[in-house]
């Protein structure tokens, strides 16, 4: 950006400074050059604002790391409101759900397998969702990169053929020479807005291939530290299961020794005679 306005400010100070090659621009020369800066601009401006926001989430995402190895367990954590959440904060959240659908049901190992394969699939859309947002403002340099050159390039060969269209028979190199001058600042614009956004795209892409290798190793031992206290709660329910399976035999085999040997026999009401009926001789 200041690579692009420097030569306009010292214009004045040379006898044939930026302000004279502008003045050899036709319109469309100049609308092409118009464009260039702005998108110098722009270039400028993403790449500050995506380098703050890599070092702000990268300073966020250590800082959660230190507190997390503190927590005796993760799946214990609560996140009430996710609105503004770091990466880790986001893929610890999302195995956390995952591992609330399954509360209080982990008994077997096959319980804690079925829990598992949904803490990974979590864990896999939540690293794809997280990609997307440490990717962001990346096209804009790329397509800077590739398209400002060419853009450059299209303003120079229009002024070109235009020079070229207006020469007469007569026309000398003192005629030629100013049109091809002008012609040539839109490719001088295009390189200058490609340069440095080729050196920032390549500094931005290396700190987000960094940033996404620590994300994935940390999805990684999070799904193992899961499976770990998952494991542990599975084997305290089955303990839990068994002592209240033996206490309940316990309380029934109590109650059948308390309860009396023997009782004493009921006897057995006389048939009645034939041809009467029981309790007739009551209601006689």
């Amino acid at each position: 950006m200041l690579c692009t306005v420097l030569p306009i400010v010292l214009a004045a100070e040379t006898e044939k400074g930026a302000l004279w090659y502008f003045r050899q621009m036709d319109s469309a020369g100049l609308a092409v050059a118009a464009v260039l800066v702005i998108c110098s601009f722009i270039g400028w401006g993403a790449m500050i604002q995506k380098w703050s926001d890599v070092q702000e989430l990268r300073r966020r995402n250590h800082g959660f790391d230190r507190r997390l190895r503190d927590q005796h367990s993760v799946i214990a954590l609560n996140f009430p409101g996710s609105g503004n959440l770091c990466p880790y904060e986001f893929l610890v959240a999302e195995a956390v759900s995952a591992v609330q659908r399954h509360k209080g049901r982990l008994v077997r190992q096959s319980d804690v397998r079925l829990c598992m394969g949904h803490v990974e699939n979590a864990l896999q859309r939540g690293l794809s969702r997280t990609m997307v947002k440490y990717e962001d403002k990346m096209v804009i340099l790329s397509s800077l990169v590739s398209g400002g050159p060419f853009l450059g390039l299209l303003g120079t060969v229009w002024g070109v053929m235009v020079t070229f269209g207006a020469l007469t028979e007569k026309a000398s190199i003192a005629q030629l020479a100013p049109g091809v001058c002008g012609a040539l600042v839109t490719t001088t614009l295009g390189l200058l807005v490609a340069i440095p956004a080729t050196f920032g795209y390549n500094y931005l892409l290396t700190q987000v291939k960094i940033m996404s290798t620590e994300l994935e190793n940390f999805a990684s031992t999070l799904a193992d530290r899961v499976e770990l206290e998952l494991e542990a709660e599975a084997r305290l329910n089955y303990e839990q299961q068994q002592q209240r399976e033996l206490l309940r035999r316990a309380v029934a085999q109590a109650a059948a020794v308390s309860a009396p040997a023997s009782t004493a026999p009921v006897p057995a009401a006389e048939p009645a005679a034939p041809g009467e009926l029981p309790g007739w001789e009551d209601a006689q």
